[in-house]
């Protein structure tokens, strides 16, 4: 991700609270498969993906093994998957890879995608490597931070708010913006998420997905060479956020007096 282009990539690790640097707490967890093979998870899943513990997706053998909250390609641009999570459940982590016996190759695949309906070998597992460490901080990109893009911006007021994830992206009524719209679903060339937060979400109220720390540090202090300022008038800036809502961790908790 970088600063003021539009490159959604989901969550991605920048430290734990609890002082472990950047390293990935990753634990393994289960993708529906049925027991022939023939029937997998049919939302993809890609490196950065906010999962959920599937609640009631209508097949009772998907219980208890993960999925996006978010269709993929959604049905629209913010529905949530009914196959797979509500809205309202906590987060259980970020999906970054995972291994499934293909039906095809007859091999162990490592992929850091999910290529969502992929048959696999009977009896076989398709396991997921997720980060669910409730205390990691992660970099993800904003929506737009452009105050005349549909009124969405992001300034140090918005620090401590919270914010929902989104896919797709708005429809910004700048028309510069307009033409460059966030992807609707992840890259299956590079296998990374199109998950971002959603702007025009920011609140203090205390169901929303993440809870936002700050803007993010620059990696490359010379990546603004026209002195954009992030929040005023640079799009696309990326914030530190850390769940709000998380299976092993926090409800959700209000923020402070919403900024500007």
């Amino acid at each position: 991700m970088s600063n003021g282009i539009n490159a959604s990539g989901g969550l991605q690790i920048v430290e734990s609270a609890i002082g472990n640097g950047g390293t990935q707490k990753l634990k393994p967890y289960l993708i529906y498969a049925s027991a022939d093979g023939l029937t997998t998870q049919p939302n993809s899943i890609f490196s950065g993906d906010p999962v959920k513990w599937v609640s009631n997706p209508g097949v009772a053998a998907m219980v208890g093994t993960i999925a996006p909250e978010y269709l993929s390609p959604p049905a629209n641009r913010t529905a949530a998957a009914g196959i797979a999570t509500a809205a309202a459940d906590a987060f259980l982590g970020v999906f970054v890879s995972c291994t499934y016996m293909s039906a095809q190759t007859k091999l162990l695949t490592d992929s850091n995608y999910w290529p969502g309906g992929t048959i696999v070998m009977p009896g076989t597992p398709i396991t997921a490597y997720v980060n669910d460490d409730p205390m990691a901080i992660f970099s993800i990109q904003i929506s737009s931070s452009v105050a005349n893009a549909a009124g969405i911006r992001f300034l140090n007021t918005s620090s401590g708010l919270n914010a929902n994830l989104g896919v797709a992206g708005i429809n910004f009524t700048d028309p510069v913006l307009a033409l460059t719209q966030n992807p609707s679903t992840g890259n299956t060339r590079n296998g990374i998420s199109a998950y971002y937060l959603d702007g025009s979400t920011i609140a203090a109220t205390a169901t929303l997905d993440m809870k936002i720390i700050s803007l993010a540090p620059s990696v490359n202090p010379n990546s603004n060479p026209t002195g954009l300022i992030p929040g005023i008038n640079m799009p696309f800036v990326d914030v530190l956020v850390k769940f709000n809502k998380h299976a092993y961790g926090s409800v959700g908790v209000a923020g402070p007096t919403a900024g500007a």
